[in-house]
């Protein structure tokens, strides 16, 4: 959350397929942790319904909003929030009043957890926001700042990994990418080989950032 009233998403889905291009939402999985106007924190995910044409099977007539997750994050570790904290809602009334839009998607958020948003934005991947920490809890939105620029410098560098799988004959370029949750400078590099795999750190604070690649040990994924 910002100071313009915009709440920011995590795409947990993926951001190439069909139907995430379909809305202006840009990803048909969304989520996200925040504190409302009482200062209680709350955990939101939301996936992208279809209702397709009775006559053409393959047409798509709405896409609705389908609240998949949403609750208060206690911080208390005796409670279950998942099922103990939920926040209710009518589901029926939301999918059949709501589109999976960006205006109707802030519209119900405001409806149900006591916000007043004036715009939601999923974020790409490379952004850096990730909702669970790594080591249990939750990422706040209000907390996040969203680095426009930074994020583009990761998308070149993804690009650049990209070109150099295929230049290896590779047809489909296997690779992850990350941003480390700690060092918002520092990208996760792991690429996959035949029987293995090699994880490298990249500094994003340098001009040349590819004289600061050094591989390390990540501890997992078998590198």
């Amino acid at each position: 959350m910002t100071n313009n009233k915009t709440l920011y998403f995590e795409g947990a889905g993926w951001f190439g397929a069909d139907s995430s291009k379909a809305t202006d939402v840009k990803n048909c999985r969304i989520r996200t942790a925040f504190t409302n106007n009482e200062g209680k924190k709350i955990y939101l995910e939301i996936l992208q319904g279809n209702i397709y044409n009775q006559k053409k099977k393959n047409q798509v007539e709405k896409y609705y909003i389908h609240i998949d997750s949403i609750f208060y994050i206690t911080d208390d570790p005796e409670i279950d929030d998942c099922n103990e904290s939920r926040i209710k809602h009518d589901w029926l009334e939301i999918k059949n009043n709501y589109n999976y839009t960006v205006e109707d998607i802030t519209k119900v958020i405001n409806n149900l957890c006591n916000t007043d948003f004036n715009n939601i934005v999923t974020l790409p991947d490379l952004a850096g926001y990730r909702v669970h920490r790594e080591k249990g809890g939750y990422n706040l939105a209000n907390d996040f700042i969203y680095d426009k620029e930074l994020t583009e410098k990761r998308e070149e560098i993804k690009k650049y990994f990209y070109e150099l799988e295929k230049s290896e004959d590779k047809k489909y370029p296997n690779f992850s990418l990350w941003v480390d949750q700690e060092d918002k400078n520092i990208l996760h590099l792991l690429r996959h080989f035949n029987g293995y795999n090699k994880h490298w750190t990249i500094n994003t604070d340098i001009e040349n950032w590819l004289d600061s690649l050094k591989e390390t040990k990540l501890g997992k994924y078998a590198c």
